[in-house]
Formats: C-alpha cells, structure tokens, sequence
C-alpha cells in the first residue's frame, strides 16, 4: 500500500503506524548493490524527514562525502553513486522527526542490510562479492540430507574450538573460520584434532554458535590475546559474518575466509548450520548498536502494555517478527546466507519468540533453494505479548518439518538443567518428567516438554535429542556434580549411556563439542562471558586420556548412520517397529526395533538402557550379535549371546538377530 510520508510523525499508535504494521515492500534490492559501474543503495525508513550517504574512503580517516537519498510514496530512500565504490565504507544520516513538537533527531547508522562493515560494527562496507569467491566456488553445493533424522549435529564455537595451543592448529588460524578447517593437526599426544578429528567422529553437520556480527568484544586484538570472550548472542548486523574470527576484521576477510570455511567443510561431507539470533538484538532505540530504532523507531520490536519494549527473551527486547518488514528481514536474511554461503540449514535461538507464520515462510523459502536444508530451533514458550497459538513453541511446531529442541528427554535422561545436583535416568534416579511411559515417547521421538502434560511431536524429524548444549552445565560437569559419589569409572559409563541413548532414539541427534571426550569447563555452567582459559576452550589433550569414550561416540555414530532403523521418520512406522519389554526392574529399559525397520539389512536389533548401578541379565530368546556393550560400539560383532543378554551397570548394549526373538518373563 501506498504510505503518507515525510510530514508524518511516528508516535503511539498513529495511522502511519497501523500503515506500517501492514505494509511489505516487495523488492530484493535493500541495502547496497554493487556494479563496477555504479552502486545502488536502497533503504526503507517511511517515517524519516530525510536520509543521506555519508561516504567514506577507508574504515578509518573521518572525512566523508555527504550524498543525499531521495524518498519515494513507499517509504523507500534510494541513491545511485556512479563509479567503482569497492572497497568504499558508509552510514546512514537519517532524520526522524521530534515527537510533540521536539526537534529533529539525527542519527549516524549502518545500513541493517549490510553483507560487511568495518571492525566493531563501525562502517558498512561496500565491495564486490564475486571477489570473494575461493577458487572453485561455484561447484561448491550443498550437502545431502534425504531426512532430518539422518543428521548428526555437532555444536560449537569458533574461537573454542581451535584457539587452545593443543588443538595443533596454527597460530596464525587459531580461534579463527579458517582454524576450523585447518588439515593434518594433531594433538600433542598424536590424535587427530580440528576438521580431521570431526571426519573421524562421523558428524554430518557442524553447528556453528553465533556467526553474524555482533556486539561484544574487541575485533582488533590478536585472537590469542583477547581479553573479551563472547558466545555472539548479541546480534548487531544480520547479514555480516563476524569479524572476530577473520585474519582482518576490516574488508573482506571475513567473507572469503567464511567461504572457505563452507567449502573445506563440504569437501569433507559435513553440513554447515548457523546459530540465528533473530529474536532479540544487542541495542535499542539511540543506544550503542541499535540499528532498527534509528531507522524506524519501535516498528521492528513488541511494545508490552505499559509502552516498554517487551522483553520475553530476558534480553531487553524482543524483534516483533509478525510485522511484515521484519518478516521479510528475516525471510530475506536466511535466503541471502543459503545463496551467499551455501550454508546448510539453521538453528533458531528462542524460536519461540519468533511467530509461526514468520517460520513457515522461512522453511518454504528456504526449501525452494536448498531441499534437503534443516532448520531447528529452541521452541522455549516465553512470549508474552503475542497469543501464544500464534508463536513458533514446541507444541506450535507440529507437522511443519521444522524440529525443536527436545527438553523433555534432555531432562530425563541427566535430570533437571535447572539444577546442578538433580539427577536422571543415567545417574540412576529415573526419568523425572512423566516416568517411564514418557521417557518410552522420548526415545520414539514422540514425546518432548517437561510439564505433567507432555507436548506431542509429530515425526522424529522434528525432535533434537540431546543430553547437552552451550547452556548450562556440559555433560561431564553435570555428572560431576550429580553424582559425586560415584566413582569415576561409574561416571564414564552414565555419560556413555547418555549418549547412547541419544545416538540409538529415534530423532535427530545433537552433540555438544568435546563431549566425546569428557569435556569439562571448569564446572562453569553459564560461560556466555568467561574468557578463564580453564572454561571455554576446547581441551584437546582429553581425547587422548579418554579415547575408549571418543570410539564408544564413533561407534555409535557409525551405527547409526549405517542403519536406517535408527533414523525413522514416520510415528505409525515406529509404533510398529518398536516392542518394548514390561515388567523390567526399575530404571532399565529394552526393547527391540524388528522388522527390518525402514528398510535395514538387520532383521530385529535390541537395545537396553541400563540406567542402575547393578548388572542385569535380559532372558529374550534368539541367537544373538552384540555390537554395543558397555566399553565399545559399532557395526561389527564384539560378542554373541543366546536366549540370556548380560548388562553392565550404567551402560548400554545393542544386539542384532536374523531369528525370531521373545521376551522372557523376568530379569
């Protein structure tokens, strides 16, 4: 529609703002479009008296060129700036209009369409993106995925990751893109580290912790030297990789070292996913980062009943996703990262802010370019504002191929997050939410939340099971802590029966970084900030002192993706295929995937949870091949058994037969 500009003053809810709440411009070709000939700069800020280019020759020196914009009846400032600008950095000078009869506001701001910038959020930078293609770019595509269940999702953080001397990276890509893919490092023990020790894992997909450009922290200092740490989940600019993990947080490193990042990633076969913090952003209204609010004051987030910005996210803010322009900012955004970067899929931080509709024009747009893309999120009931039917909520989630995070088996599995000492099924104390009949629905992938009512998933293909993430305490730390009294062996086993219990549930899978290993941060369980050497950075000296525990994740991860039965998608498929046993002892679970399940080479495959402190001993008849105990996993035969499976304590076993089989009538 066609919007009354220019005179218009933007306050309370004045028809200019009902005008706004409803109107979408339909073009792609926001922000700065570059030519070698000319560079065309659009913005849209219907409620602004004027808009100018303030033109900068380098990210440094502070003289600019004033080059004024010209509004149109659709609220859209536009310029054409003739010549080669590549390499050219700008800002905004947008002018509001005073509320009640105040003067004029001027502000100095980055365009929020901006694909770069200078370091710190200073400029946005203008540059040709062709130049920063790596060689052999456009046969660069993206990787297979036939189901979301077919992945397997392994969480970190860039900086993390190879920053730590023992990691084996070099120094000059240590903390940075281009040290996530360094080849040939190793440990000081010898084992493999970096991308290397991810292909020998077996992960199908990195996830990457926050990569767009963001608040916190110092882009200039040496990585080693930082004396700042930041998980990036204070979002400034949406569409510019951060700066902080290239080689030169000015020009555009950061754009060809995040592509050759992507590209070494999938020349190894592992998927790329993004963290996507849309939800909230790090500043609001004349602040240090605010975007939005100076461009258009309030339109781009909820405002709560008081005239204060909503605040669902305990962020200060909330984006206000359901209004057409912010839909179309983020719509827009995931399409630009899957053509720009070839990224593989998306996880969305606080999904559950985000509005449904918002979502589902997300996942078509995204589908349309990338079939076979994933998209996830933390589906977190916290907004307050909108109608909760409305909002994209774990419940919301249902039928719509996107997938939550699944807090329910989280929780049963090693007890509640919210407390460090509660204990679960691993340690022992049993599944807390909903009992054994629940924790059954958590492992067919049907079942998540942690309420008396469970919330229903539609397919596996929409549950991430987990034992651990970024939040809160990691596994190893948890079970420090909750189960204290026990040994440390009996420890390594409750962790490899949490993460046999992810690996084997029907769902997606998700590891956080350096759980294979036992990773630890210092017993820190909100390490947003910590930049103690201790906390964040990957220990990579651990693999070596817990190999058996990295081959019992390798081995069950080859397992995995080597039969299709673990990797369901359809819940009437799994209600057939799955039998479980009744009348067990208290805390064990077993049960049986039969039928050559979605299609698998294996007739009937057993599967027992041991979560006691005692050995069990299964009578189920059969002739059976084990292939998972409580040391190691795998697809090739470590045992066999007849009519009598032994279980070790805190452990899992995993068996196969081409026989009939039947349950006995007690352990």
């Amino acid at each position: 529609m066609v919007l009354l500009m220019f005179a218009a003053k933007f306050s309370g809810a004045s028809p200019m703002e009902s005008e706004l709440n409803t109107y979408r411009y339909p073009g792609h070709d926001l922000g700065a479009v570059y030519s070698p000939e000319s560079t065309s700069i659009k913005l849209w800020a219907p409620t602004a008296k004027s808009v100018s280019v303030k033109l900068f020759d380098d990210a440094i020196h502070p003289t600019f060129r004033l080059v004024p914009m010209t509004g149109d009846n659709q609220g859209i400032w536009s310029v054409k700036i003739n010549g080669d600008q590549d390499g050219k950095y700008y800002l905004f000078q947008v002018t509001l209009p005073g509320l009640s009869g105040d003067p004029p506001t001027v502000f100095s701001v980055n365009d929020p369409n901006a694909r770069g910038c200078s370091a710190n959020t200073g400029r946005t930078l203008i540059y040709d993106p062709i130049k920063t293609n790596p060689e052999g770019w456009q046969q660069d595509s993206f990787v297979r995925l036939t189901n979301n269940t077919d992945a397997i999702l392994y969480e970190v953080h860039v900086r993390d990751f190879s920053i730590n001397t023992n990691s084996g990276t070099s120094a000059l890509n240590r903390g940075k893109y281009l040290g996530m893919v360094e080849e040939g490092t190793k440990t000081p023990e010898g084992k493999m580290s970096g991308i290397d020790h991810l292909v020998e894992l077996g992960i199908t997909h990195v996830h990457l912790l926050p990569v767009t450009d963001y608040a916190g922290g110092d882009e200039r200092q040496p990585a080693a030297g930082y004396t700042w740490y930041n998980w990036g989940y204070d979002p400034v600019l949406f569409d510019t990789p951060e700066g902080s993990y290239a080689s030169d947080p000015d020009g555009t490193a950061r754009q060809q070292e995040f592509k050759s990042m992507i590209q070494a990633f999938h020349r190894h076969h592992i998927g790329v996913v993004l963290d996507m913090v849309f939800n909230h952003t790090a500043g609001t209204g004349s602040g240090p980062f605010s975007i939005f609010d100076k461009i258009v004051p309030h339109y781009y987030y909820r405002i709560d009943a008081s005239g204060r910005y909503a605040n669902g996210t305990g962020c200060g803010n909330e984006v206000a996703s359901e209004k057409p322009m912010a839909r179309k900012f983020i719509v827009d955004s995931i399409k630009y990262w899957l053509t720009e970067y070839h990224v593989d899929g998306f996880r969305f931080d606080l999904m559950g802010i985000l509005d449904r509709p918002t979502m589902l024009e997300v996942y078509r747009e995204a589908k349309r370019i990338n079939p076979d893309v994933i998209i996830y999120g933390e589906g977190w009931d916290m907004e307050r504002v909108l109608p909760a039917k409305m909002m994209m909520t774990q419940v919301n989630v249902q039928g719509t191929g996107i997938a939550a995070f699944n807090d329910g088996i989280r929780d049963n599995v090693k007890g509640d997050v919210m407390s460090a000492t509660a204990r679960g099924f691993v340690q022992g104390a049993g599944p807390q939410y909903g009992g054994m009949d629940r924790f059954q629905l958590n492992i067919k992938g049907q079942s998540t939340g942690r309420d008396a009512r469970d919330i229903k998933v539609y397919s596996p293909n929409e549950t991430i099971n987990y034992a651990s993430a970024h939040d809160d305490l990691c596994l190893w730390d948890k079970l420090q802590i909750s189960a204290s009294n026990a040994s440390e062996n009996s420890r390594i086993n409750m962790d490899k029966l949490a993460a046999g219990i992810v690996l084997t549930a029907q769902g997606i899978p998700f590891l956080h970084a350096g759980d294979e290993f036992l990773r630890s941060k210092n017993l820190v369980s909100n390490s947003y900030n910590d930049n103690d050497p201790r906390v964040n950075p990957v220990n990579w000296t651990l693999k070596a002192g817990h190999e058996e525990v990295f081959h019992f994740y390798q081995g069950l991860i080859a397992l995995r993706k080597a039969h299709p039965a673990f990797r369901m998608t359809n819940p009437a498929a799994v209600d057939r295929a799955l039998d479980f046993a009744t009348n067990l002892p208290v805390n064990l679970v077993a049960y049986v995937i039969r039928y050559h399940a979605n299609g698998d080479s294996w007739k009937n495959i057993l599967v027992i949870y041991n979560g006691t402190g005692q050995s069990r001993d299964l009578n189920i008849t059969g002739d059976w091949i084990i292939v998972a105990d409580d040391r190691r996993a795998g697809i090739d035969a470590l045992s066999s058994a007849r009519n009598l499976i032994h279980v070790e304590p805190y452990s899992l076993l995993v068996a196969h037969t081409e026989g009939a089989y039947r349950f006995g009538p007690e352990f």
